[in-house]
């Protein structure tokens, strides 16, 4: 079972304080005064990594060792589910994927375009991963004509 996330529950719990606080008091500013109510505070994304965009490497949140299962994540023969990802690399049980200069990031999302080999074959795909969870959890999902269909979802190893 996936454990809540708190993400969007805290901008609401905020919304609804400042909500409550803007109906007490005060009808707003009086007519003749020029003073303007102020203006509600805008909630800003979490920065893109700059560094990352600017250098062509997958950012710091996505890199390390994501299993499917545990399993994954103890290595050896049980490990095919294992991912890992370095500055420019994916790297699966039978393929490595290398990332080209098609890279979009957002904050906590890349999406890109990798050249893949493995087991003597080579393609291309697009692909967009996500962080989640305070970047515990990735979720993958190829696009294009023959990608696989949905998303998998990884679990960060210890």
């Amino acid at each position: 079972m996936r454990k809540p996330t708190t993400r969007f529950i805290t901008p609401l719990l905020a919304m609804a304080g400042a909500l409550a606080l803007g109906s007490c008091g005060s009808q707003g500013p009086e007519e003749g005064t020029g003073d303007d109510p102020a203006p509600a505070p805008v909630e800003t994304a979490a920065p893109v990594d700059t560094a990352a965009a600017e250098s062509g490497t997958i950012p710091a949140e996505f890199r390390g060792n994501w299993g499917i299962n545990a399993a994954d994540c103890e290595g050896g023969a049980a490990a095919k589910g294992l991912l890992e990802i370095d500055g420019t690399t994916l790297t699966f049980y039978e393929s490595v994927g290398t990332l080209s200069d098609d890279v979009t990031l957002e904050p906590h999302a890349i999406q890109a375009v990798f050249a893949f080999e493995g087991e003597g074959m080579e393609w291309t795909r697009e692909m967009r991963m996500e962080t989640r969870d305070d970047g515990q959890t990735l979720i993958r999902q190829e696009m294009g004509e023959d990608a696989m269909q949905g998303a998998l979802e990884y679990r960060k190893c210890g």
